[in-house]
């Protein structure tokens, strides 16, 4: 019987496959629905079964709207295996494309995906009213059953989120939002960090989506005594890949986000900018209390029983002490514990910025213990080198390297094998290092 934790919950993120389709949802509730390209895809059903469940699309639309329900199987069957091809040509020479070569027409072939159960019968329907097909090579049949099968595959499974699913989707979905970080730039930022359970950590995040902090956190692990110091320029930091992982509560609250410009005034001045908003009120009051003594002082000459009609019972004492004292918000007690986590050192800092990261470094180089690594990560070289220029001059730097990730993907089929024709290979710059005493 699977666990708890192993069943797909309402309020979880979860990542629908279909084929190498990945696509990262938030089940907030039992009946949503999902667009997987054209497809619109009712979610009903799934909560409470295991992840990785495999699910039949069933049809529930007409021939406009390509709408589907979804029923628990137990296996994906592959096109190629319920299509049983046993003729095939020596070459393709003599084969014309002159769209032609399929006798059923545009709307017998749309009535047929209606009216059909499955996608093999729609294929053997297809293959049957060619007058090619049965003359091209094995290869050709091979490919043109694949592509088939891309298009009318009508299977999708439910996929516990990870690190590397979720870098994998972000990066293919838009790389310049994370920055183009890929998973293997990300498991070398672990590695020169010597992230570990038992340690403090620091990061400075301005713009990969939550991504670096959940790599930093997934490694500190639960149940530990670990923390991440998630530094952040903006009112909110970035989190979606953060809350995609679906931490429990536990492991998620040792990630302290904080702004960067308000815990460092917490740490050098002892004190945020909460304490202004209480003067201002302490203020506001007074200057009320003021300009009803003003007041009071304007009208010296009518008799004392008019006065007290025109201001009643005024009590400055009382009206400051009925004022109930503001409520800090949760960024003030995240400022406070984050500052006394810096003020005992860090061991391990990571910055991955947009902005130029020389002055961040400067800046946040003093909270590190003395031994422990730094990783800066940025998309280009330019600024990196101009960084690594200046830490030679430091006495208190050492070991810096400046290395490129750069990856070339192949793909892998029998008898031919090639780089994939789109592709990007690299993930930007990683700058290294050791803060000494």
């Amino acid at each position: 019987m699977p666990m708890a934790n192993d069943l797909i919950k309402i309020g979880d993120y979860i990542v629908i496959q279909k084929q190498n389709y990945r696509k990262l949802h938030k089940l907030n509730k039992p009946n949503s629905t999902i667009m997987l390209g054209r497809d619109s895809i009712n979610l009903t059903g799934i909560a409470c079964c295991p992840y990785y469940s495999i699910f039949k699309m069933i049809s529930s639309g007409n021939k406009k709207n390509k709408e589907y329900n979804l029923e628990l199987t137990d296996i994906a069957v592959n096109l190629k295996d319920e299509i049983d091809v046993k003729i095939s040509g020596n070459d393709n020479r003599n084969i014309v494309d002159d769209g032609r070569s399929q006798k059923l027409t545009a709307s017998e072939i749309e009535n047929l995906k209606v009216d059909a159960y499955r996608a093999s019968d729609i294929v053997e329907t297809l293959i049957t009213n060619s007058s090619t097909f049965h003359n091209k090579t094995e290869y050709s049949q091979d490919k043109y059953l694949k592509k088939k099968e891309k298009k009318y595959f009508e299977y999708i499974q439910i996929l516990r989120p990870n690190l590397r699913i979720i870098a994998e989707i972000m990066y293919k979905l838009d790389a310049n939002k994370i920055q183009g970080i890929r998973v293997d730039t990300l498991s070398q930022v672990i590695s020169f960090a010597n992230v570990y359970s038992e340690g403090v950590h620091l990061l400075y995040d301005s713009g990969s989506n939550g991504l670096m902090a959940a790599a930093l956190l997934s490694a500190i692990g639960s149940g530990t005594s670990g923390k991440l110091v998630h530094m952040h320029p903006g009112n909110m930091s970035q989190k979606q890949a953060l809350l995609a992982m679906n931490f429990e509560g536990e492991h998620l609250n040792r990630c302290i986000s904080v702004n960067v410009y308000s815990v460092l005034r917490q740490f050098h001045q002892g004190c945020d900018t909460n304490n202004t908003s209480s003067e201002v009120i302490e203020n506001s009051l007074k200057r009320k209390n003021d300009e009803v003594i003003d007041h009071k002082v304007k009208i010296p000459r009518l008799e004392n029983d008019v006065i007290s009609e025109i201001v009643p019972n005024v009590d400055c004492d009382s009206s400051e002490q009925t004022q109930p004292e503001p409520k800090k918000p949760k960024w003030h007690f995240d400022n406070i514990a984050a500052s006394e986590l810096i003020r005992d050192k860090v061991d391990s800092l990571v910055i991955t910025c947009k902005e130029d990261p020389q002055n961040i470094f400067k800046e946040l180089m003093e909270f590190v213990k003395p031994g422990r690594p730094f990783v800066i990560y940025y998309p280009v070289a330019e600024p990196l080198q101009q960084l690594y220029l200046t830490l030679r001059s430091y006495s208190n730097v050492a070991a810096l390297r400046l290395i490129n990730n750069w990856m070339r993907n192949y793909q892998v089929l029998p008898e031919r094998t090639h780089p994939e024709v789109m592709m990007n290979g690299s993930s930007g710059f990683l700058l290294t290092g050791y803060i000494l005493k």
